[in-house]
């Protein structure tokens, strides 16, 4: 042990060093950026399964397509055979009920369990389906999705003569839920397509 006192420093700070972290931070930071509004990452986090399908669908009706996909985000995550507790199928979550009830409408006769987890059957009727609560609750968006969600009947008994639908106005915890994950959902993809094509990206 030696006998003289050790000299506690406080270390310096590397000014080389300082400055490669800085521009590893930098460049870190900018790739990531990149990658974030790039075509790339719009590719991978878009949902572009039966894309031109609901296109199309979107474009007959009149319907905005981001809002269709955000629904369906939140209905289904895009698998054409989910089925949920109530026994609602497919893309869009349509009742075989309410599938009879409009498919005569666009030329539907008889729909069939079935068909429901057939992409563009489901996609036209959800899509038509949309467009007439649209014209029912004259683009009030929450009661929109409201009656979609819990049906038109009882979304009109929450309006209350009321000239639009609020979130507080809905007294069912998943139909509330459901609203504001396709208001959160559809808001995110707007943001993305708007960056995405900032930055060049062409779809």
């Amino acid at each position: 042990m030696s006998i003289y006192p050790r000299r506690y420093l406080d270390p310096q700070p590397n000014p080389r060093l300082w400055k490669v972290r800085l521009w590893i931070s930098a460049g870190l930071l900018a790739s990531l950026t990149a990658f974030i509004y790039s075509g790339l990452a719009w590719s991978l986090v878009r949902p572009v399964v039966h894309k031109s399908l609901i296109n199309q669908y979107a474009s007959e009706f009149q319907l905005d397509p981001l809002w269709m996909m955000a629904i369906i985000k939140v209905e289904s995550r895009f698998a054409a055979s989910a089925k949920s507790h109530r026994g609602a199928l497919g893309l869009m979550q349509l009742l075989p009920s309410t599938a009879n009830d409009i498919g005569s409408t666009i030329g539907l006769n008889k729909v069939s369990p079935e068909d429901l987890t057939n992409p563009s059957i489901n996609l036209h009727l959800g899509a038509y389906y949309l467009a007439r609560l649209q014209h029912q609750f004259q683009d009030d968006e929450i009661a929109i999705l409201a009656a979609y969600n819990a049906g038109p009947g009882v979304t009109r008994q929450w309006q209350r003569n009321k000239p639009t639908l609020e979130l507080e106005d809905i007294p069912y915890p998943e139909t509330r839920r459901f609203v504001k994950e396709v208001e959160r959902t559809y808001h995110f993809l707007k943001f993305l397509q708007e960056w995405k094509h900032l930055f060049g990206a062409k779809s």
